[in-house]
């Protein structure tokens, strides 16, 4: 035990009235309470109670402590309903990351709910599609999808929370298939513009699109018209008319009297998850729990209405 733990015990034997009654209130035994009495004693050097048959008296130096011990007490006592009160109503900064496109058409909304049902909550949102490190970069929440290129979250010091998944498809504009003409098999896409992602360790110009063809894993090596690691820009160069593009149904957008239509849907085009990822610990702080509950519950709704 600490100097602090025996200045607890010393506390309960004044408080009590008694060794036996310390003993008793604190669950120890008899001689651990006197043993750590007198080994607090020792290391301050001076004697704190004098111990009669009867009764026990503070010496000035107990006096002295005693009169700390309480105000330690009610110090510790008042910290701990403050952080209480914290608990029962959460307050604080949460610090958010999630990809542009999920975090401004989707997220925002979701958080914008959030914030007024939790006035006592700030929450900085960081936009990004690379993946950033919780622990180093201080982020409590953070927000990304794996599936496009089979990748997964295998950190053993992140935890993963299932927040949605899609299906990808294959999508064009009416008005480009109505020009060009619909591909009937995947092999067709080489005759057909595409619409691409930037990938930051592209060697080539050309993207592989993985896909399975009643239960057989094939690729199809395609050079896309456009570029792009924008994924609204990917959906406007597709609306225009300008390729073919891979998403998921979140992205199934309706601009105007356009309308991204799916193609070649006998074909498996992958699965894209979206996670909500953050640093392994024994108990989120409640803000960032309830968010990730908040989140999940209205992303569910999100995804019913799309299936």
């Amino acid at each position: 035990m600490s100097i602090l733990d025996d200045t607890a015990i010393f506390a309960a034997v004044i408080q009590q009235g008694g060794f036996s009654r310390a003993a008793k209130f604190l669950g120890l035994s008899n001689g651990l309470v006197s043993r750590r009495i007198a080994q607090l004693e020792a290391e301050l050097g001076v004697t704190l109670l004098k111990r009669t048959t009867r009764q026990l008296q503070l010496t000035p130096e107990g006096e002295l402590l005693w009169q700390h011990a309480q105000r330690i007490q009610q110090e510790l006592g008042a910290a701990l309903c403050l952080i209480k009160s914290l608990a029962d109503k959460p307050k604080g900064d949460i610090r958010v990351s999630a990809p542009p496109y999920f975090g401004k058409h989707y997220l925002m909304p979701i958080l914008n709910k959030f914030m007024s049902n939790f006035d006592g909550i700030s929450i900085e949102l960081i936009l990004e599609d690379a993946f950033l490190d919780p622990i180093k970069e201080k982020i409590d929440l953070l927000i990304r999808g794996t599936g496009y290129f089979d990748s997964s979250l295998k950190d053993s010091s992140l935890k993963t929370k299932l927040l949605i998944h899609q299906d990808i498809n294959l999508y064009a504009s009416p008005e480009y298939l109505l020009k060009h003409g619909e591909p009937l098999v995947p092999e067709d896409l080489h005759k057909h513009f595409t619409v691409g992602m930037v990938h930051t360790s592209r060697t080539s110009e050309r993207e592989i699109w993985a896909y399975t063809d009643k239960g057989e894993k094939k690729m199809i090596s395609i050079k896309p018209k456009f570029y792009c690691n924008d994924m609204d820009s990917r959906v406007a160069a597709c609306l225009a008319g300008h390729g073919i593009g891979k998403f998921t149904e979140l992205v199934f957008i309706q601009s105007g009297s356009q309308i991204l239509r799916p193609i070649l849907q006998n074909y498996d085009w992958g699965k894209f998850h979206i996670y909500a990822v953050y640093a392994q610990q024994t108990a989120l702080p409640k803000r960032t729990r309830l968010l990730l509950d908040f989140v999940s519950a209205h992303i569910q709704n999100l995804q019913e209405s799309l299936a």
